[in-house]
């Protein structure tokens, strides 16, 4: 079974070191016609944009302020399977899914153990292809390097759950 939600942002941007939360946020806006322009960073409040990160509260409560719903979801406790079938659940409802990761892949697509370790990033998950075991995501430190059906990258279901163990200061299996 494949599915793909029959929303997706109008441009797959490209961050730097800094404001994943904003160019999730700004991605889910964009999807729904709802995006007024801003620069990602202007989508997080003045402290955590001054510092370039944010919560899963602050995404919600952004992402809720312009009319959509987002429920936060913590799954610690269930076995990669049930975690897997969590994010397929949700998309096939045709809901958007954010996952808080750790990063582990460098800006040439290189992927390092200890930066996964160190880096924690926002991604959103935008459809699946069961066959090939694979995830559509958007996720703004990656660019676009191959043609997909939604999202600039692919993740296997097994590089995903990797990602999704988290950083050392982030290790909830949190999405929303």
């Amino acid at each position: 079974m494949n599915k793909l939600i029959n929303v997706k942002p109008k441009e797959y941007l490209e961050q730097g070191m800094r404001y994943c939360g904003g160019f999730t946020i700004k991605a889910i806006l964009s999807a729904y016609g709802l995006d007024n322009g801003k620069e990602p960073k202007q989508y997080l409040p003045p402290l955590k944009k001054s510092f370039g990160f944010t919560t899963p509260k602050i995404i919600q409560w952004t992402i809720e302020n312009y009319g959509l719903h987002c429920q936060i979801k913590i799954v610690n406790d269930f076995s990669d399977d049930k975690k897997l079938e969590a994010i397929k659940k949700e998309l096939n409802k045709n809901n958007i899914v954010i996952l808080l990761i750790g990063n582990g892949y460098s800006k040439n697509g290189n992927y390092f153990w200890l930066r996964r370790a160190l880096m924690a990033h926002f991604i959103s998950v935008w459809g699946y292809d069961n066959k090939n075991k694979i995830f559509y995501v958007y996720d703004s430190y990656s660019h676009k390097k191959e043609e997909i059906p939604i999202g600039n990258v692919k993740r296997t279901y097994s590089q995903l759950l990797r990602d999704w163990k988290g950083a050392i200061y982030a290790k909830s299996y949190l999405y929303i």
